[in-house]
């Protein structure tokens, strides 16, 4: 089971479904033991609560399917999986049907296997195929109906009401008689399908110790109680705990897909060979039912007594499972031969390639806005190219500037207009001398500048400050100077 063929496939889902097939099938076991007509002591208990376990193996399988069908949305490929589990079912019951003529001797006519085969009796255990393609006809219907709710209570309504009315059917009785109509019980798997996609949007919001613990507690509960019941009865009677469809399987079931809950998918050898078990273990569940009758006499005979058979099972049960499951896929050669002829090997699992509507919420249970599925945009095509056309270019003369001696440029000044507001507008410069292209520039090297201490300007003295100001200068001493003044010349 997976959504996307990149992202992979849910170990955790593939894993359960191959537990809840498991699971059915040591029902099976204890049905063929003959372990209802035993009478039950307080070392029973053991026993009792492995069975009642194995109760919840139909509303397992309804978990994992809505675990993993719950985001999908309704298309053609949604019939792809119905075309797939028709064929192993047709397969599987003619299977089982050949081997009880070959070894029991059990013959039907023609007007018997057709019917055997519409109403899936072919054995035991091919009613669950049934209830796996109704699941699966409905599948998109009840997706679109939990992600319409948006918030936590809302769905959290919606699966107590489906729940109550399909699981507490065989439970509420009074004075002999069902208070909830039979037919009420059949909606058994659509309360499971709701409750595996309640589980994958709400499953984080414990630690996983929690429904550990939680588990433990039902299980022992449930346990106690039958025990007791049963004891003070001799024989294992409690019909309000004995069906498939009780609120207590379903609760089991839950709890279990929530303790491994994990949404993360990939490919590695561990997905694939979980999931190519449970895609086989459809054909294991319909051809076991015909392989436990079979091998249970020789066990019978190496474990005469009844615990040493029950745990027997333990062993017998996986064993008969991985020997179905492999026939199975066997089986399935023909449709993967199919599929690579007409599909190019395109195609995967039964629900692969379709697009998730999960929509994104809080979980502080506010109300939630469904995430808008994105669809990709078709690619535009791709524009031939062209050569370009060539561009004629024109040879342009290089113009290499003359190099000019520095000098001094003087521009006369014009005096404004003062009248007109007018300002002088200097005389343009004239344009440089262009060079043809072959001359070149000399190129001048930068020299150091070398300090000397001799070109250094000496300090002006007075006398040749005052000439430069046009002052005559006087010859006289400083001594004739002073006598001037003192004189008063």
């Amino acid at each position: 089971m997976s959504e996307t063929r990149k992202e992979g496939k849910y170990l955790c889902a593939d894993f359960l479904a191959v537990i809840g097939v498991m699971l059915l099938l040591g029902l099976e076991y204890f049905k063929a033991v003959g372990f209802m007509e035993m009478p039950v002591t307080y070392d029973s208990a053991l026993p009792i609560a492995g069975r009642w376990f194995c109760l919840s193996g139909a509303m397992l399988l309804s978990a994992c399917t809505g675990y993993v069908l719950s985001t999908k949305r309704l298309s053609w490929r949604s019939v792809r999986p119905l075309i797939r589990l028709i064929y192993i079912y047709l397969v599987s019951s003619l299977g089982a049907m050949l081997m009880r003529r070959v070894i029991f001797d059990q013959y039907v006519t023609k007007e018997e296997l057709i019917n055997m085969l519409r109403d899936f009796t072919a054995t035991d255990t091919a009613e669950f195929a049934g209830m796996y393609l109704v699941l699966l006809l409905f599948a998109p219907f009840l997706s679109a109906a939990f992600h319409e709710l948006k918030t936590h209570n809302a769905r959290l309504a919606f699966l107590a009401v489906t729940a109550g009315v399909s699981t507490l059917q065989p439970m509420i009785i009074l004075s002999g008689r069902y208070v909830i109509p039979p037919w009420c019980k059949m909606l058994a798997p659509f309360a499971g399908f709701i409750g595996g996609a309640f589980v994958r949007k709400y499953a984080k919001n414990l630690p996983r110790i929690a429904y550990f613990f939680l588990l433990l507690l039902l299980t022992g509960l449930q346990t106690v109680a039958i025990v007791y019941i049963c004891t003070e009865r001799g024989i294992l009677c409690y019909p309000q705990f004995d069906s498939m469809a009780s609120l207590p399987s379903l609760m089991t079931a839950l709890l279990l897909l929530s303790l491994f809950h994990s949404e993360k998918k990939g490919n590695t050898a561990l997905h694939r060979f979980f999931s190519n078990a449970s895609g086989g273990a459809i054909a294991a569940l319909i051809i076991g039912d015909t392989v436990i009758d079979f091998v249970l006499p020789s066990l019978w005979e190496y474990f005469p007594e009844q615990n040493k058979l029950l745990l027997a099972g333990l062993g017998a049960v996986p064993v008969i499972f991985i020997l179905c499951c492999t026939v199975g896929i066997f089986a399935q050669i023909p449709v993967f031969l199919m599929r690579t002829l007409f599909e190019d090997g395109e195609y995967e699992e039964d629900d692969e390639d379709e697009e998730d509507v999960e929509d994104e919420e809080e979980d502080s249970g506010t109300e939630e806005k469904s995430a808008p599925v994105q669809v990709p945009a078709k690619p535009k095509p791709l524009r031939k190219l062209e050569p370009l056309k060539e561009v004629p270019v024109r040879e342009v003369p290089v113009t290499v500037a003359k190099k000019y001696p520095s000098r001094d440029i003087t521009m006369p000044l014009k005096p404004a207009e003062e009248d007109t507001g007018s300002f002088p507008i200097p005389d343009p410069m004239p344009a440089p001398v262009a060079l043809a292209a072959t001359e070149e520039i000399e190129s001048i090297p930068l020299a150091e500048p070398v300090y000397n201490p001799a070109q250094e300007p000496k300090p002006a003295t007075l006398d040749e400050i005052l000439e430069q100001q046009g002052i005559p200068v006087h010859s006289d001493s400083i001594d004739d100077l002073i006598a001037k003044i003192t004189s008063g010349e």
